[in-house]
Formats: C-alpha cells, sequence, structure tokens
C-alpha cells in the first residue's frame, strides 16, 4: 500500500468516493452537494499547512482518502488534531487501508507538534465498537462524545 498528498488530478474521484460515502451515511436522507465537496477539496490542496489530505493506493489503484486538520485549542497555544473524513472503497474495507491512512495522518501530526489527535468516526446507525479494534491498534483511548439532531 501507497500514498501521496492530494492532487487536483483527484478531484473527479475524490467526487465520486464522496457521493458513495453520503449515499451509506446516516445524512443520506440530505442532499449532497457536489460544489462544497469540490471547495473543500480546493481548501485541503491549498492549505498544507493546516489542512491533511491523502489518497490511499494499491498500486495505481485509489482505495480511499483521508481529510484531516490541525486547531489551536481555545485557551492556549499548543494545537491538536482532528480526523475529519477517512473512507475506504467497500473492497478494500476490513483490510488495512483505514490504520495505514490513520497512521500517516498521526506522523503528521506530530510532525506539526499537535499535542492530541482526535478520531471521533460517525456511529452511522451502527455501533461504534467497529472501531475499537483500529482505535486500539493506534493507541488511542476511547473517550465519550455527545451529540443531538435537530
Amino acid at each position: 500500500m501507497d500514498w501521496r498528498f492530494f492532487e487536483e488530478d483527484d478531484l473527479e474521484w475524490i467526487l465520486e468516493a464522496t457521493k458513495e460515502m453520503f449515499d451509506e451515511s446516516e445524512w443520506s436522507d440530505g442532499e449532497y452537494d457536489k460544489d462544497k465537496v469540490k471547495r473543500y477539496f480546493y481548501h485541503v490542496l491549498d492549505s498544507p499547512l493546516f489542512m491533511f489530505g491523502i489518497i490511499a493506493l494499491k498500486g495505481e489503484k485509489r482505495i480511499g482518502f483521508m481529510t484531516g486538520e490541525i486547531h489551536q485549542f481555545s485557551f492556549m497555544k499548543d494545537i491538536f488534531a482532528r480526523e475529519s473524513e477517512l473512507y475506504v472503497i467497500p473492497s478494500e474495507r476490513g483490510k488495512m487501508g483505514a490504520l495505514f491512512m490513520m497512521k500517516k495522518f498521526m506522523e503528521w501530526a506530530r510532525n506539526n507538534k499537535a499535542r492530541e489527535i482526535y478520531f471521533e468516526p460517525s456511529v452511522n446507525g451502527g455501533k461504534l465498537d467497529k472501531f475499537d479494534a483500529l482505535a486500539k491498534r493506534l493507541k488511542m483511548e476511547k473517550q465519550p462524545k455527545y451529540r443531538s439532531k435537530v
């Protein structure tokens, strides 16, 4: 498995992948916004100092993507990194793609002097437990998170 940072030629594939991701998400009853995805893609591409965007590759085939960002805590100058999107195509799930991309993100975060790294997957109608093995391999601890739909 290999990886690389986003390149402009990835846009069409990202649009297809994010549409698939959206269709299988808990938000699929909403309206997918292709233009918003394009704007976000270019924001990631144009902001490498605080935005992270990679493509996971198996040979030349794109099998997943990940985005994340660094932020400063509101109460001190230290920074933290937060995973934003993590997607692996269905045929490659359960293999090493997500772990591989998360490790690259964590390495990037450490290189940017992040104090903490947050991974907050969506339950998506299922159970969060499916991410426990991934988090354990990344030496992450589980903490509660609450949310409410309005």
